[in-house]
């Protein structure tokens, strides 16, 4: 049977939401899962942060209890 992964999700000053994942979830589902977006107001184009460290997308969401979303500058070339 597979278990959940609860995972506190922060973006800006205030908005927070904890949510249950399936154990194989990634960085990547997480953020296009866009009624995770709108219940924090946050923009599509957001980077995961835990630990102070910048998630990749492959990166599973297991040992991770709170990850901080923040917005990626746009690239302006």
């Amino acid at each position: 049977m597979e278990e959940n992964i609860t995972v506190t999700l922060r973006y800006g000053l205030t908005n927070t939401v904890t949510r249950s994942f399936p154990e194989d979830t990634t960085v990547s589902d997480l953020l296009a899962d866009r009624s995770i977006l709108a219940a924090l107001s946050a923009p599509e184009s957001v980077s995961a942060v835990a630990n102070g460290v910048t998630l990749d997308g492959s990166n599973m969401l297991h040992g991770l209890g709170t990850i901080t979303l923040e917005q990626q500058a746009s690239s302006k070339a």
